[in-house]
């Protein structure tokens, strides 16, 4: 599976996820600003998914500073969310930590459920 492919699997799989999580009207916001992380991801190379999560987490410090409605902060940090999740696959495809905290156990399921596990790769219990 190439990089590209990768990419488009989780954000893809990230869109119907959150598509159906947040189908609720009174959740709408968190399903739009999480879409929008997704899309925003799409034909970014590592280092620029970095930098818009950057973007995001700042956008999420301004709309707190500027007392945005609650719904208009939660838009925005479900979109820093979606960035921070598509790096942390990302992370683990590319065996490399693109942000300090990552990868997480989350992101190494995600991407086995995307590329598969061979069973002789399995740990032993």
């Amino acid at each position: 599976m190439t990089y590209d492919q990768l990419l488009d699997r989780i954000i893809s799989d990230g869109i119907a996820e959150v598509r159906e999580a947040y189908a609720d009207p009174s959740e709408h916001h968190k399903r739009d600003g999480a879409i929008e992380g997704f899309e925003a991801c799409r034909g970014k190379t590592p280092a620029e998914l970095v930098a818009l999560w950057t973007a995001a987490e700042k956008e999420c410090s301004l709309a707190r500073a500027e007392s945005m409605s609650d719904q208009d902060y939660w838009r925005a940090r479900y979109k820093a969310l979606q960035v921070e999740f598509v790096l942390n696959v990302i992370s683990v495809g590319l065996n490399q930590s693109l942000l300090g905290h990552l990868p997480t156990y989350r992101g190494a399921v995600k991407y086995a459920q995307i590329v598969g596990v061979r069973d002789d790769d399995a740990v032993a219990p």
